[in-house]
């Protein structure tokens, strides 16, 4: 892949629900519309969502199983509702499979799927720690605890074994053994650490820091700082590409996406959001093949979708309010 430099302003590329999508025809997008408690399951052969079933409030995040088959969803936090639940869906039919109470933890935010066992790993940012849960069996099976402020995002190794945490309000990222569900590491962040992903390689840490507007990168082995960046704008999520060159973050302010190359940590792409209306970007999430980076617009009741070997939107997406967590599958979504 070329990693040519490109500011991209346009809108001339865009079409809402076209045809020119690079995403594989049999696909299915599945978005958590946190601002309206929907799950939007979009057919990503003609971009037209297909079902939207109610879930739990505030459904910020969600995870694919490994088989493709099903998505869990969290039920977060808002004004008036702590969430104190997970939610199941089938991908194929968008029907409800069923709901997992993870009482007494609370808020359920960062989620991602453990390897190929039945479980996931969950912060619940109320209650200050993590969880392991078995999905099948919709039982809570683990827990660590930080014990920081506002433990909101997580990111696994590549082989699953460690999660790396975030903790917005104390300025930390905690490295927890998801086995043992033991805390082997905090590290100090700058201020306002949520953003998180690990390289595919294992071998970058990416941290951002909302109110620092700084991406640090730790080696996750050590946890040692190998770089600061200076990114002066609100780095609200950080994704490696899968190949490991190319690095996205959403600028939540600024909306837009901007791409790093991960060797020398310089700008490779800029990617201006606001002519497509895809206001307020929130979530990344790219295709398993590379080709395509979605982008979550919760202020705009869409999702962009971005053509990377150009680094320009060539689709968007409607949803619900509230734009957030991202999946993507390779089953198709029945009518």
């Amino acid at each position: 892949m070329s990693f040519t430099r490109y500011l991209i302003t346009t809108a001339s590329t865009v079409c809402l629900v076209a045809g020119t999508a690079l995403s594989a025809s049999a696909a299915t997008l599945i978005v958590g519309n946190k601002y309206a408690g929907t799950v939007s399951f979009i057919d990503l052969e003609s971009g037209q969502e297909v079902k939207r079933p109610v879930t739990g409030g505030s459904p910020h995040e969600l995870v694919l199983s490994p088989d493709g088959e099903q998505v869990v969803v969290v039920s977060y936090l808002e004004d008036g509702y702590i969430g104190r639940e997970l939610n199941v869906f089938d991908v194929a039919t968008a029907a409800h499979l069923k709901t997992i109470d993870i009482s007494p933890h609370m808020a359920p935010h960062g989620i991602a799927w453990l390897g190929d066992t039945d479980s996931v790993i969950v912060t619940t940012e109320e209650t200050r720690d993590v969880i392991t849960v078995d999905v099948v069996k919709g039982t809570v099976t683990g827990q660590a605890e930080p014990g920081l402020i506002g433990t909101h995002l997580l990111a696994l190794s590549p082989d699953s074994s460690t999660a790396y945490v975030t903790s917005r309000g104390s300025d930390k990222v905690s490295v927890v053994d998801a086995e043992t569900m033991k805390i082997t590491h905090t590290a100090n962040t700058d201020v306002g650490p949520e953003a998180v992903d690990v390289s595919p390689d294992g071998n970058q840490l990416w941290v951002g820091n909302n109110q620092s507007e700084t991406i640090i990168v730790f080696d996750p082995q050590t946890m040692e700082r190998q770089e600061v960046i200076e990114a002066g704008f609100l780095p609200i999520r950080v994704r490696f590409h899968p190949e490991g060159q190319a690095v996205a973050v959403a600028d939540l302010r600024g909306d837009r996406v901007v791409v790093y190359e991960s060797g020398n940590r310089e700008v490779k792409a800029e990617i201006d959001l606001a002519p497509h209306g895809a206001y307020g970007p929130a979530s990344l999430l790219f295709s398993p093949d590379g080709n395509s980076l979605f982008v979550g617009a919760q202020d705009g009741a869409r999702v962009a979708e971005i053509d990377t070997s150009s680094w320009s939107v060539i689709r968007v997406i409607e949803t619900d309010e509230g734009a957030d967590g991202l999946a993507y599958s390779d089953m198709k979504v029945s009518v």
